[in-house]
């Protein structure tokens, strides 16, 4: 068995066929199709069994609600293939896609293999080229030593999970499994676990998938209309890095500087992008994103360890490892003044504003 594709499924009836059809049709025949109806209550499990009576390479594993991440570990557990493969069940893949990323994994001895892939939207089926990726060909066969290096392979793979095609002894050897605390972004969690073992990493920049966006109650909809994802992914980083630490990385990570771009990637860009608008956080929230951040920089060391950022992204960390502060008026008026400059001297100040006036909860 070449690969086993696990699609999670929940209340999906009106896109699940569309989806088993692109993948009943793959080039690549050899591989088998796993579907889990996690505790639907619309016709999505006669749907399934119909398919699976239909096509005998089509699995169907029927159980209670226990959310996609878990629903994914089900169908990872009792995959046969020699790959794995991810599909939700509104989105679909191209006719070659499987047949391409097998070539290309094999070719490279890959652990992960990506490709690119095209956001449309649920509602008139436009493509959202703004949200779609398509980054330069790659392979890195120095993983760990390569990732503190812009444009490294790892950052052009994105994190989405149905791009990706993972080696199953791989994914086994290292107990690599979606954490199921999480009923959101599980996939970067996933993948960050994932680099700190990988090899090798391959991608082929042709778009091979389409990813559904703004589907009513989908996950990609619901974080796109918070607005403000950021605790998310500090709760996520903070996760990762703590499976860092278990598995004896953190430290070498710290050292060749992963860490640092990690941290870059995945919260300061977004806390100091001055081209984007402050996050609308309320007082709790941002209490709580500073209580994940001081854990954070709690595992990963002091913040002077992160000297080599940039001004105002080291100011950032010293300010967010730190115990809340409590300033005067005169403090906050200067803060405020200074907040009004331009560019990330004045992101800052505004950060410090909203950081200073919450507690440093969890």
């Amino acid at each position: 068995m070449s690969v086993s594709i696990v699609v999670p499924c929940y209340n999906v009836a009106p896109y699940v066929e569309e989806c088993l059809e692109s993948l009943v049709n793959q080039s690549l025949q050899d591989l088998e199709i796993i579907c889990v109806n996690d505790g639907s209550t619309d016709a999505t499990p006669a749907l399934l069994d119909a398919w699976a009576r239909r096509d005998g390479r089509i699995r169907v594993i029927h159980r209670e609600n226990g959310g996609q991440a878990s629903a994914r570990n089900v169908g990872m557990d009792t995959a046969a293939g020699e790959y794995v493969g991810f599909v939700d069940p509104d989105d679909y893949v191209e006719h070659a896609m499987y047949a391409r990323l097998v070539e290309e994994s094999r070719r490279h001895g890959a652990d992960v293999t990506a490709c690119g892939y095209t956001s449309f939207s649920d509602g008139d089926g436009s493509v959202l080229e703004e949200l779609s990726w398509s980054p330069a060909a790659g392979v890195e066969k120095e993983v760990q030593s390569s990732m503190a290096r812009a444009g490294s392979v790892w950052e052009r793979m994105d994190v989405v999970t149905c791009n990706k095609l993972y080696r199953r002894d791989f994914l086994n050897r290292h107990g690599l499994r979606f954490e199921t605390s999480f009923r959101s972004m599980e996939d970067d969690v996933l993948w960050l676990m994932a680099l700190a073992h990988a090899s090798c990493l391959a991608f082929i920049p042709d778009r091979l998938c389409w990813y559904r966006r703004r589907r009513r109650g989908s996950v990609s909809q619901m974080l796109e209309e918070q607005d403000r994802p950021l605790l998310l992914v500090a709760e996520r980083l903070l996760h990762a890095t703590a499976y860092w630490k278990k598995c004896g990385w953190l430290e070498s990570g710290l050292e060749r500087g992963w860490v640092l771009r990690a941290l870059r990637h995945y919260l300061l860009v977004r806390l100091l992008n001055p081209g984007q608008p402050l996050p609308q956080l309320s007082e709790e929230e941002w209490g709580r994103l500073r209580g994940k951040c001081r854990e954070w920089f709690a595992l990963a060391g002091e913040a002077e360890a992160f000297r080599t950022l940039g001004k105002w992204d080291f100011a950032l960390c010293r300010m967010l490892a730190s115990p809340p502060e409590h300033p005067g008026f005169l403090s906050r008026a200067w803060w405020k003044l200074l907040s009004r400059c331009r560019g990330r001297r004045g992101r800052y100040y505004r950060l410090k504003g909203k950081l200073s006036s919450c507690g440093g909860g969890k």
